[in-house]
């Protein structure tokens, strides 16, 4: 069995805190992130394309695009329990899911970057 998968990046600037980092809350502070999404399929289409990168692309880029500069901790999905980075990829997973999936793909992976050395990634499947 074969799979083609494609990735998407991108990236924003956001600011949040945990609500109980080691035992209390952490004052704010802000981050740049940075989400890469990969999705896959068995086939591909009539142009030899398993996905148009720049469609999935666009559609990460939609999703995190009002996340920009803004609060995690006041969004209503991220901000609760605590918004980490798991928590941002488990909701931008719920949202791109079937996104991808109109697009005749399936979404396999989150990876959530906090600052350019920590990483968490959410697997799929």
């Amino acid at each position: 069995m074969k799979r083609w998968v494609v990735h998407g990046r991108a990236s924003f600037r956001a600011s949040h805190a945990l609500r109980s980092y080691r035992g209390r809350p952490e004052p704010p502070h802000e981050h740049p992130w940075t989400v890469e999404i990969r999705a896959g399929t068995d086939d591909l289409d009539g142009e030899a394309m398993a996905l148009d990168f720049h469609a999935l692309r666009t559609l990460l880029e939609q999703a995190l695009a009002p996340l920009d500069g803004s609060d995690l901790n006041a969004h209503p999905e991220i901000g609760r329990p605590s918004p980490s980075a798991e928590r941002l990829a488990e909701v931008v997973a719920g949202w791109l899911g079937p996104a991808v999936e109109q697009l005749g793909g399936r979404l396999l992976t989150v990876s959530v970057w906090e600052g350019p050395d920590n990483r968490v990634d959410l697997e799929l499947e």
